[in-house]
């Protein structure tokens, strides 16, 4: 796991700085300055190594490589491990067996916070898992750039037309293999247990490609925000059923999105 190796990095230059600058000159650790000195170089060398790995794999990796390419899903899916465990949050996956064998198929999931996407990703190892994404994804220091080479799509919601284009290509990824998240809230909402309103021109993904459909729930326990790191965050991510095309290809792109958001509200409802 590549968060294991930035951690042991992290370790490794701090112990060897409080060795060089302070054991070794006296045979004693008493110089506190040293040792806040060394865990800051850990740090920083360890973010370098991080921003390092990125950039390398990005060039070597992600430009070269197609968007359902397993070995560029794979380095992406390391990299995403990263925030998981620095955060200190474990999840469990219920219903993995509902995901359909290959991929090329939508996910539709409430959507509670950025981790969200991580989570996703990770543990969904077997599958090219990309997202229709808000533009502020794309702009996140050094791993958004990655984000179009995996076939996410960044959706312009103030501007109609390249909104239409954005569904379009979302469908095309799916049609070429790709498994595409949507979060059809079309924001974020930090409410345990809570969902707004589902955008219904979200569910013309699903339509439009004519592939599987899979509802999932993110589950946070009620006292999600009261755990504070170092200790556990945990999180439930719950797979429903996969939904054939031909059972929703008569909905309307509004019925579907009720009929979706029953299924992934249910969880949440049993768990107030």
């Amino acid at each position: 796991m590549f968060a294991v190796f930035l951690l042991i990095v992290n370790i490794t230059v701090s112990i060897l700085g409080v060795y060089l600058f302070d054991y070794r000159v006296d045979a004693t650790i008493n110089s506190p300055l040293v040792i806040i000195l060394s865990i800051l170089s850990g740090t920083l060398i360890t973010l370098i190594v991080f921003y390092l790995y990125i950039d390398v794999f990005y060039v070597l990796i992600a430009k070269r490589k197609p968007q359902n390419s397993k070995l560029k899903h794979f380095i992406a899916k390391q990299i995403m491990t990263v925030p998981l465990f620095f955060t200190n949050i474990r999840t469990e996956v219920i219903g993995k067996e509902n995901l359909p064998e290959n991929p090329g198929f939508s996910i539709y999931a409430n959507h509670t916070s950025m981790l969200d996407i991580p989570v996703l990703m990770y543990k969904l190892n077997k599958y090219p898992v990309a997202f229709l994404q808000k533009k502020a994804v794309r702009d996140i220091i050094a791993v958004g750039k990655w984000t179009p080479t995996l076939g996410c799509v960044t959706i312009d919601r103030e501007n109609v037309r390249k909104g239409a284009e954005s569904i379009i290509k979302v469908i095309k990824n799916i049609k070429n293999g790709l498994t595409m998240v949507i979060f059809p809230e079309g924001t974020r909402t930090e409410t345990i247990g809570q969902m707004i309103d589902f955008k219904p021109g979200s569910f013309k993904v699903a339509l439009k490609s004519k592939a599987p459909l899979v509802p999932m729930t993110i589950l946070k326990p009620k006292n999600y925000k009261e755990v504070k790191w170092p200790f556990t965050k945990r999180i439930t991510l719950i797979i429903h059923k996969a939904i054939p095309f031909n059972e929703f290809s008569k909905l309307s792109s509004f019925e579907l999105s009720m009929k979706v958001r029953k299924i992934i509200e249910e969880p949440l409802l049993k768990n107030i």
